[in-house]
């Protein structure tokens, strides 16, 4: 390679990654700009509705202490169902097939792929 060359293709090289940095610059610029427009609008939106946010927590908290009210720890018929859901399960496995493997055979995929023994 003639030197010339070579010194084109340094600077080439060079231009692309000051380009690249200047990009990123300017992207890191725009999402800075961006995330303290949309703290304006939140805060604003806070200050306008007389509490929104505020609110809003209110109102999730009170969906979560609901749930957490609700639950009870399993019993012994939860137990039986899980139980009995999973024997159910197995021989469907094996009257029927594994659902992926049905289901690659219904889209014409073909011959389906041996799985790994369990």
């Amino acid at each position: 390679m003639s030197d010339g060359l070579l010194l084109g293709l340094y600077v080439l090289l060079i231009g692309n990654l000051a380009l690249f940095f200047l990009s990123q610059l300017h992207l890191h610029r725009s999402i800075n700009d961006l995330s303290d427009r949309i703290k304006d609008k939140i805060s604003n939106i806070d200050e306008d509705k007389g509490g929104f946010v505020d609110e809003m927590k209110d109102i999730m908290a009170e969906i979560v202490e609901d749930t957490l009210a609700t639950m009870r720890p399993p019993d012994a018929s939860d137990h039986l169902a899980g139980a009995l859901g999973q024997i159910a399960q197995m021989w469907a496995f094996k009257r029927f097939g594994n659902p992926a493997q049905m289901l690659q055979q219904a889209m014409g995929a073909g011959e389906p792929e041996p799985e790994e023994a369990l």
